[in-house]
């Protein structure tokens, strides 16, 4: 069988076709159809966020071996970002690829969807080919984003607590919210007065949204 334009693009051929189908295949798809069934894209995200991580640490580490754990740490927080993987799958035109909803390609700009359908691609692959193919596969799409300006850009905590202390002289306080369905709730405070709620699947990937949250808050012009 051809590869597909998706496969070309990755330069790796799928031995399993129904894999790449169940990657690229949005739950939206059977909740529109009235299906009972839960989309195996879920599951294939779950794995490719934990093979993701576990790549990009090792190819961080190989990489850099002058760096300490900070620098290293930050540059792996830049580059498996919702933000990132979205710019990422925007590369591979994975929007043009995917299943979603009713017969609608094209997800909300702003949601979660793409980066979370890239996760599921990466997990698939693993499946498929196994830990050497993925890792190639995953150096080919996040090698351009190894610059200097990407890997030392500051995470959202990290802003947030320079702001407050600049502004204020205090430090946000992050507090659990609660579990959800995907993941976490967390809630940030400064304050009394001010305050934002972020989702994650880890609970440091919701303290990020909601430092996030809280910023673009701050910046808003009444608040400055």
């Amino acid at each position: 069988m051809r590869p597909t334009p998706l496969e070309k693009t990755l330069e790796y051929t799928f031995k399993k076709k129904d894999l790449l189908h169940q990657a690229i295949t949005h739950s939206s798809c059977f909740n529109e159809k009235k299906d009972i069934r839960q989309s195996d894209n879920e599951k294939l995200e779950y794995l490719g966020d934990a093979i993701l991580n576990s790549t990009i640490t090792i190819l961080l580490y190989k990489k850099y071996t002058n760096k300490d754990e900070g620098f290293l740490s930050n540059a792996r927080s830049c580059l498996v970002k919702r933000e990132t993987l979205t710019e990422v799958a925007k590369t591979i035109n994975l929007q043009k690829h995917m299943s979603y909803g009713n017969g609608d390609q094209y997800a909300p700009e702003e949601s979660k969807v793409l980066s979370n359908m890239m996760e599921a691609l990466i997990g698939a692959i693993y499946l498929d080919g196994g830990m050497r193919k993925v890792t190639k596969v995953i150096k080919q799409l996040f090698s351009p984003l190894f610059t200097d300006e990407k890997l030392t850009e500051k995470n959202p905590k990290n802003l947030l607590q320079e702001y407050s202390q600049k502004r204020w002289g205090t430090l946000p306080r992050y507090k659990f919210s609660r579990k959800i369905r995907d993941g976490f709730a967390v809630l940030v405070y400064i304050g009394k007065d001010r305050k934002a709620k972020g989702t994650g699947k880890s609970k440091k990937e919701a303290e990020q949204n909601a430092a996030r949250e809280l910023l673009s808050e701050l910046e808003e012009p009444g608040d400055r």
